[in-house]
This record gives C-alpha cells, sequence and structure tokens, in this order.
C-alpha cells in the first residue's frame, strides 16, 4: 500500500486537475465502479467508452502465454487465444486441451489449488501433454516474461464467456482521481474487499488504472498496478522460486 499511496502522491502532485477533464474523470470512474459492479455493467462500460482501436494491458507475467475460460468446460484447461510473441506462439494452438503438466493430472482439484506449474522460475522448460484434433501430443515450452494486451473485441469476448457470479466484491471505494492535462489520461486509485471463492477468503488490495483517451473521449489505454504480491500473502501463498 505505501508504494500505491508513494506512486500516486507523486503523480497527484505532478497532475493539475481542469474542467477540461472533467468528461474523462467521469468516465474513469464509472469504469471502475462498472468492474466492481457486476459482468453486464462491465460489458455496457467496455462498449460505450472503449475506443475501436483500444487496448487493455492486463499485466506481465512469466508463464506460457495463453488464455482460457474456467466457465466453460468445468475440470478442463482448453486454450482459446495463443498470446502474440509469448513462449507458447508456435506450440500452443487455439483448442488444445492440457491433459498434464509435468505429470500432474489437469483437473478441477488441481486447477482450484494451483498445482499446475505452468509459472515459476523463467528459462525453465516444462513438458506438458495435450490433447489436439483427438490425439495426445507431448509439447515442451520454456518459461518466459508475457506482455499480454487485449483488444476491445477480445475484451468483450472474454467478459461475455465470463461467470456472472464470479463478481464477489464485497467493498470497495474510489479513493483519489488524478488527471495529465499533457496526454488525456487519468488515473485513478481504488481498494477493494473481496472473496476469494476457491478458499472462501476475504482479501483486501489497493490498486491504480490508468486509462489513456482520445480526443473523443474514448479510451484507448487500459491498465492497472496493482497490490497482487500482498493478496497472495493474505490468501495462504508464500514465493518459493
Amino acid at each position: 500500500m505505501n508504494i500505491i499511496r508513494t506512486l500516486f502522491t507523486v503523480i497527484s502532485l505532478s497532475f493539475i486537475a481542469s474542467n477540461s477533464f472533467a468528461s474523462n474523470e467521469d468516465t474513469a470512474r464509472s469504469w471502475i465502479n462498472a468492474a466492481y459492479t457486476g459482468k453486464e455493467e462491465m460489458i455496457a462500460s467496455v462498449r460505450d467508452n472503449m475506443a475501436e482501436d483500444g487496448l487493455n494491458y492486463p499485466g506481465r507475467f512469466v508463464g506460457f502465454g495463453f488464455n482460457w475460460n474456467p466457465d466453460l468446460d468445468e475440470g478442463k484447461m482448453i486454450v482459446q487465444r495463443v498470446i502474440s510473441g509469448s513462449p507458447a506462439e508456435g506450440i500452443l494452438e487455439p483448442g488444445d486441451e492440457f491433459i498434464s503438466v509435468e505429470g500432474i493430472e489437469v483437473n478441477q482439484k488441481n486447477i482450484d489449488d494451483e498445482k499446475l506449474p505452468f509459472s515459476g522460475l523463467p528459462g525453465k522448460t516444462v513438458n506438458a501433454v495435450i490433447l489436439r484434433n483427438g490425439e495426445e501430443m507431448n509439447i515442451a515450452v520454456t518459461r518466459g516474461i508475457v506482455n499480454s494486451s487485449n483488444t476491445k473485441s477480445q475484451v468483450l469476448e472474454n467478459l461475455s464467456g465470463a461467470d456472472a457470479g464470479n463478481w464477489t466484491t464485497i467493498e470497495h471505494r474510489i479513493n483519489e482521481v488524478a488527471s495529465n492535462m499533457t496526454d488525456n489520461t487519468v488515473y485513478v486509485w481504488h481498494w477493494h474487499k473481496s472473496l476469494n471463492r476457491t478458499f472462501d477468503l476475504e482479501f483486501e488490495q489497493n490498486v491504480v488504472t490508468r486509462l489513456a483517451f482520445n480526443d473523443e473521449g474514448k479510451v484507448i489505454a487500459i491498465g492497472d498496478l496493482s497490490e497482487e504480491r500482498l493478496a497472495q500473502s493474505q490468501l495462504g501463498f508464500s514465493l518459493t522460486r
């Protein structure tokens, strides 16, 4: 929290509020509130406020680099999209189903307990078995840093396939909003208390969201800086690699 508070203090001191940015700030506030409220509210906000060429940056991570929807097939992990430039590009294809990872079977319990070793030390080769076109295949992927982005259509597709029951925010608030007068960006510092349904545990997190707007007042880029490490600690996870 201290890092985010310090960051936002620097941002706030560097940026000057102006009435000309009130509309962008209102859009930013409504975007954040919609994200906490529910699936349909978030879909409407993206549809109405995101530019057609806008991009969502969900954050970097170490792993393979693919998207899947846990709500479509319970107990299964089926690739929906391979992230461009990721370690999995050229190895995985949409429709591939994971059977095992490093000998660990893909099932609901192992998915829920996060026992499948997709994440871990960068540069390590991970062996897996997938099902493609009805045939099992052995693959090897070397973990790396994945820097992904989603287009508006991909964001809407992901939201459409999401489980509306997964919106488990107990409480949230917007702490502060700051505008940059030179490049049409708005920073929103917000806090939330949510429920992790897998472990039935509550956790708290501060997040700073950066939204960049075009001249028409539509969001052209959005990304977050969050207390992810703190949230993991609250849920009992520790860094072992």
